[in-house]
C-alpha cells in the first residue's frame, strides 16, 4: 500500500486513482497549489469539478491544510509541519510552503484562555533559492 492510499484510509477517505494522483502531487512537491494551478498542473485531463471537490473532500477530511493567500486566493498545502499553529512562508516564484520557527511560548499562553478552531500566519515573497540570480539589492519592507 502507498503512502497516499495509507493516508486516505486512516482518514476514512476512499482512495481513487484521481485522489490519490492529487495527493502524491501536494506532497511530493511541497508546493501550495489552488485550484486552477491544480487543474492546469493536470492539463485539463480531468473534469475541474472533480477536481474541485477532491480537494475540498482532502481538506475537510483533515489530510491537507488549505490557507488563503495575501491575494485572497485559497491554496491547497500537504506538508505535515504545515499543520497546528505555526507560521508558514510562500514563495511567490517557485510555490514551495516552508514552516517557520514555532510562535513564542508566551503568544501561545495567550492564546490557551480561548477556544481556537483555525489560525493561519502565512508570510510570502521570495525564498532563497529564487533570490538566486535575482537583483536583491533591496531590504524587505517588512524589515526596514
Amino acid at each position: 500500500m502507498s503512502t497516499s492510499q495509507h493516508i486516505l484510509k486512516k482518514h476514512g477517505i476512499r482512495p481513487t486513482r484521481l485522489r490519490l494522483k492529487v495527493l502524491d502531487v501536494l506532497m511530493s512537491t511541497q508546493k501550495s497549489f489552488s485550484f486552477q494551478e491544480m487543474c492546469v498542473f493536470f492539463e485539463m485531463q480531468y473534469d475541474r469539478v472533480t477536481i474541485y471537490r477532491i480537494l475540498n473532500d482532502l481538506y475537510n477530511g483533515g489530510v491537507i491544510e488549505r490557507v488563503v493567500d495575501i491575494d485572497g486566493i485559497h491554496r491547497f498545502v500537504y506538508p505535515p509541519e504545515c499543520f497546528g499553529i505555526h507560521p508558514s512562508f510562500r514563495c511567490r516564484q517557485c510555490g514551495r510552503v516552508s514552516q517557520l520557527s514555532p510562535l513564542p511560548e508566551k503568544y501561545m499562553a495567550e492564546l490557551s484562555d480561548y477556544y481556537v478552531d483555525n489560525a493561519v500566519l502565512l508570510f510570502s515573497g521570495m525564498c532563497q533559492s529564487c533570490q538566486k540570480g535575482k537583483d536583491m539589492n533591496f531590504i524587505s519592507p517588512l524589515l526596514s
